[in-house]
């Protein structure tokens, strides 16, 4: 029976290999498929969302058009386009949420009403609507509420 030799060879400049037998050489493994982007306001899925939230998507999404306008748009500098770029992931994981179920009824109650708050030009309401969230729904909605917040903001400084 042969004998082969399995022993670590080093080169200068190089990291250790391992010569002899092929068959304990590492077999290499598939690159893993990249992970799809988040979604945005623009490409998260709302095929599912139910009927009586469907209003909140519409005022969302025309919430984050007009905030995004006000911080300049395609126009935006490098920091507002950061702001933008973030808003629209935050928004649209919101979205997956609503899209998928993945919301309290609670919190979707009150987003119903924030919304209408919104829809009305009642900056103030909305705000207070918002602070309830972050007081009572916080483990469930702290991802996407800092930027409504902002967004609303945003919004009530625009005239």
């Amino acid at each position: 029976m042969p004998v082969t030799d399995t022993s670590v060879v080093q080169r200068p400049g190089m990291t250790p290999v391992q010569s002899g037998n092929p068959t304990q050489s590492a077999s290499i493994q598939p690159a893993a498929a990249p992970a799809a982007p988040p979604p945005t306001v623009q490409t998260a899925d709302t095929s599912n969302v139910p009927a009586h939230l469907k209003p909140v998507i519409t005022t969302l999404t025309r919430l984050f058009n007009e905030t995004s306008q006000a911080l300049g748009g395609s126009r935006a500098n490098p920091a507002k386009r950061r702001e933008i770029e973030d808003n629209s992931k935050k928004m649209g994981s919101l979205f997956a949420k609503l899209n998928s179920g993945d919301i309290s009824k609670n919190a979707s109650d009150k987003l119903i009403q924030l919304c209408q708050s919104l829809d009305n030009n009642d900056f103030g309401t909305a705000l207070q609507i918002q602070v309830l969230l972050t007081t009572n729904e916080w483990d469930e909605c702290n991802f996407w509420l800092a930027t409504l917040k902002r967004m609303i903001k945003t919004r009530q400084n625009v005239r």
